[in-house]
């Protein structure tokens, strides 16, 4: 590959294309129509029994996801112009309505898989517990752990991707608390924790009293569970089967050869909140998504002329590949980030696949 652009003459580019203008409006009217979406569900039920929860837990679940993602937005800052705009969207999605540390999610989601996309022992988005995504990850693991990835890791993700949801949950639990110990308690732990009452009186307690204990904890745990496995039908092809490796190129083209875009009909789009475009998204997190289309055709038509990876591909293919990088992960050696500077990319990855 040829000397790395400057990656100011590409934003340049977008600037004056306005993707990065806020369509603040429009972003608080989504979250308010899902959230509302997501309510109607709950009332349905209410009213009509298990036959409507049959119909209608996987849709609030859909609902459920992609209100939080629009949290995701907030915490990148791309929601609005003003920052307690973009925290109140942030807190709004993630503490009250999904039940998810906003500290925790700044850590690990904007400071370390942002800022480490696909580098062994750092982007905790490849190491979803109990699996390994390396053989250098599952080395470090005990013996339990190993086993299970030998010899049940192969099919166990999905089904164990209904468990995400309460998984971030306590880690995100777990993080503030130790947040309280390595820290003086700030306004922001006390928000984040307050939001995180307000979640589970939301969910639980008020049902509790509407349907009794054990029918609120069902529906609410049936519609997380749900949430989890969109979760991973959201994150896990971005990267999961692009090279992994044990540290990471220092420049930003190191971005585009972890990451790959997801093309999909639009309609399906409209639930990913802009994460279908994965490689605009890591290059400039701050593009609102209603932009993001846009923004694609401009950043491949700009590294196809610096010669620069751009991988972009059918959902079902990304997915596919994904779910079979998954099933032997853990007996696969990271890669020598200048071996995939080389040209492991793009097509090539799948030959290490096969191999």
């Amino acid at each position: 590959m040829q000397a790395v652009p400057e990656l100011g003459s590409l934003r340049q580019e977008l600037r004056l294309a306005g993707v990065f203008d806020h369509r603040e409006v429009r972003s608080w009217l989504k979250f308010a129509l899902l959230v509302g979406g997501t309510a109607a569900c709950l009332v349905a039920i209410w009213m009509f029994g298990w036959v409507a929860a049959l119909a209608l837990v996987p849709v609030c679940a859909v609902l459920c996801t992609a209100a939080a993602m629009m949290g995701h937005e907030g915490s990148h800052r791309s929601t609005s112009k003003s920052p307690s705009r973009n925290a109140l969207m942030a807190y709004l999605a993630f503490p009250v309505l999904s039940g998810l540390s906003i500290l925790y999610w700044r850590e690990k989601h904007d400071r370390l898989h942002h800022g480490h996309p696909n580098v062994e022992g750092v982007d905790p988005d490849i190491r979803p517990f109990p699996f390994a995504s390396t053989k250098g990850t599952h080395e470090k693991c005990g013996p339990k752990e190993r086993w299970f990835q030998r010899y049940f890791q192969k099919w166990a993700f999905w089904p164990m991707s209904t468990l995400m949801a309460l998984g971030m949950r306590r880690s995100s639990l777990v993080f503030l608390y130790n947040w309280r110990k390595r820290h003086r308690v700030t306004r922001e732990w006390w928000m984040d924790v307050g939001a995180l009452v307000a979640h589970y009186s939301i969910w639980l307690l008020i049902p509790s009293l509407i349907w009794g204990p054990l029918v609120a904890f069902l529906v609410y745990s049936s519609i997380w569970a749900g949430v989890g496995v969109f979760l991973a039908l959201v994150f896990l092809p971005a990267h999961v089967g692009l090279p992994i490796v044990r540290e990471q190129n220092k420049d930003w083209v190191h971005q585009l050869e972890t990451t790959r875009n997801l093309e999909m009909p639009r309609f399906i789009s409209y639930f990913f909140i802009g994460l279908d475009y994965q490689v605009e998204h890591h290059l400039f997190p701050k593009i609102p998504h209603q932009n993001i289309r846009k923004a694609a055709a401009i950043t491949r038509s700009w590294c196809e002329r610096h010669g620069i990876p751009y991988l972009s591909e059918p959902y079902h293919h990304a997915l596919a590949d994904a779910a079979r990088f998954m099933a032997n992960a853990w007996d696969r050696d990271a890669s020598d980030p200048l071996h995939v500077r080389a040209g492991l990319v793009g097509h090539d990855h799948d030959a290490q696949l096969a191999a």
